[in-house]
């Protein structure tokens, strides 16, 4: 296949691509990445986490999943994975406000060995900003409101949900790949798509973010 856009994301940005119908689109990366789809002829038709999950019944996809619109048309097809975790499909973007909120309620019986786990004694250990605003921003110049990009396909973020409390876990740090040597997902396009990507702060002082790497092929 011959490659028609390589591009490498600096740590906590966000950019949009275009992949038309055919067209194959891999994300490489050795931390979380978040990525959202929208029919381009038609930008209200986007990508949803619930049609993804019912559609197919189960919670975690890989190769020869699809991701669905919420019109529950299929918008890509899931073509190579070779991540050894699970990628997440239950949580939404990190925020701005999201780390506020777990600032303000760092003394709560939830989160309070959270802040040890990770080294943060002060909100500025915190991001100034995170995915939803990267997406905010990689996704200018197109007729699409912030309230309306959705919940995302958390690339890498490799979580477990517990049985019978439907407690989620994060196991990132133990499904994380080899420094130097990233995981990647690729997809290909079953419809004129706008892809946005962001490529995730994470959190706290020991966070591990690092490049994302894009790839379109054709």
């Amino acid at each position: 296949m011959k490659v028609i856009e390589d591009f490498t994301m600096p740590k906590n940005t966000g950019k949009s691509f275009i992949v038309r119908k055919g067209q194959h689109i891999r994300v490489s990366a050795e931390s979380i990445v978040d990525f959202v789809v929208f029919n381009l002829d038609n930008l209200r038709e986007r990508f949803d986490q619930a049609r993804t999950k019912v559609n197919q019944d189960k919670v975690y996809i890989s190769t020869g999943d699809a991701l669905y619109s919420k019109s529950n048309n299929i918008m890509m097809t899931i073509v190579e994975d070779t991540y050894k975790g699970k990628h997440d499909l239950q949580y939404g973007m990190c925020s701005k406000s999201r780390f506020d909120f777990l600032w303000e309620n760092r003394h709560t019986e939830t989160w309070k060995n959270y802040f040890g786990k990770r080294g943060i004694t002060k909100r500025e250990d915190f991001p100034d900003h995170g995915c939803w605003e990267n997406m905010i921003d990689g996704l200018k110049g197109y007729d699409i409101a912030a309230e309306d990009i959705p919940s995302p396909f958390n690339m890498f973020q490799s979580i477990e949900i517990l049985y019978p409390t439907g407690e989620l876990r994060r196991c990132l740090d133990r499904d994380r790949p080899e420094p130097g040597h990233p995981a990647h997902v690729e997809l290909r396009a079953e419809m004129d798509c706008l892809v946005g990507v962001s490529a995730c702060p994470e959190l706290g002082k020991a966070g591990k973010a690092k490049p994302v790497r894009v790839q379109i092929f054709e």
